[in-house]
């Protein structure tokens, strides 16, 4: 278990100084420098455009830049914002708690409905349930994000105003819980059907196939229900691959806010990234695509962590193939 546990930490942290470099080097190789945007006089007088880029520490080499960059991020450094000179890590801060809410309310509205309908309509495998299912499932995983996001804006404003953004601003969960709460449930719904669909799809095939092997044959000729064969022998061998499909699904969740956040004009991460681009805020957006992509691997680390909880061999690196063979 303990070299389970090093491996896949140690493939988090290749994969994140990999996306760290990739990112620095994709957004230093723009050909729109930062003291573009600041006063036009500044920007077309070639004195004061080096003196600020030298300040801004735009004139040194590239591995200097990226040596100090990664040794203060690790000390928790984002550098500051170049359109309002603002700490990044205390705007990534205000930001990153509204966008962790957020994917927690809709991996709420995805998982629960997900295992919930999984199992009924593979308990009611042909029956009104099953087909009904498979048809939801079909049309929440066909319907676009960020298209669905608009219409359920424009109807549910209509109709119902309280459930968005008021004009004075977003609301915390820490100044108003019930407020709160309220506004973000309409965003977590239309940012988590894509995954509930996704979830349900691949419980419902995992159990489907679970139920048909072997030894689950076996368990219901020695007497045991269906209801009761499927929650003790199938569930657990049809949880490992629908668990593989969490991981990714759960941890998309939150780059997944970008859209949403903008639309429902959230101010979480993905909001404060868009912001950053548009305003060529490099450390900014850098700092927030870094924060986003180190939960993202995060999520996958927990999923991986699970695995040997529900299969001992994986920490032991046995193939579900060849059990009978170490890896």
């Amino acid at each position: 278990m303990t070299n389970y546990l090093v491996r896949r930490v140690l493939g988090v942290v290749v994969v994140m100084f990999a996306v760290v470099t990739g990112l620095f080097l994709l957004l230093h190789a723009s050909p729109v420098s930062p003291v573009n945007q600041l006063a036009p006089q500044v920007a077309a007088d070639p004195v004061a455009r080096a003196a600020v880029e030298h300040r801004m520490g735009l004139d040194r080499p590239l591995p200097t830049q990226y040596l100090d960059y990664v040794g203060d991020a690790l000390r928790g450094d984002f550098g500051t914002s170049l359109y309002d000179g603002t700490s990044v890590s205390g705007q990534l801060g205000r930001a990153l708690p509204i966008s962790l809410e957020l994917g927690l309310l809709a991996c709420v509205f995805a998982v629960i409905p997900a295992v919930l309908l999984g199992v009924w309509s593979v308990l009611r495998r042909g029956g009104v349930v099953d087909h009904g299912t498979r048809v939801l499932s079909v049309v929440a995983m066909s319907l676009p994000g960020y298209w669905l996001a608009v219409i359920a804006l424009v109807v549910v404003g209509d109709s119902h105003p309280d459930l968005l953004p008021n004009a004075g601003g977003f609301v915390t969960f820490g100044e108003d819980p019930a407020t709160n709460l309220k506004v973000l449930v309409l965003p977590a719904i239309v940012l988590g059907l894509a995954t509930f669909a996704m979830l349900t799809r691949s419980l419902r095939g995992g159990l489907a196939d679970a139920m048909a092997s072997d030894h689950v044959l076996f368990a219901r000729a020695m007497g045991g229900s269906r209801l009761l064969t499927l929650r003790r022998v199938a569930l657990r061998g049809a949880l490992l691959p629908t668990l593989t499909v969490a991981g990714v699904l759960l941890g998309g969740l939150l780059s997944g806010t970008v859209l949403i956040e903008n639309v429902f004009q959230i101010p979480g991460i993905g909001q404060l990234m868009v912001t950053a681009f548009q305003r060529q805020d490099y450390p900014l957006a850098l700092g927030a695509c870094v924060a986003t992509s180190a939960i993202f691997l995060l999520l996958n680390l927990v999923v991986d962590l699970l695995y040997p909880l529900l299969d001992p061999r994986t920490a032991a690196g046995v193939t579900r193939d060849k059990p009978g063979r170490a890896a």
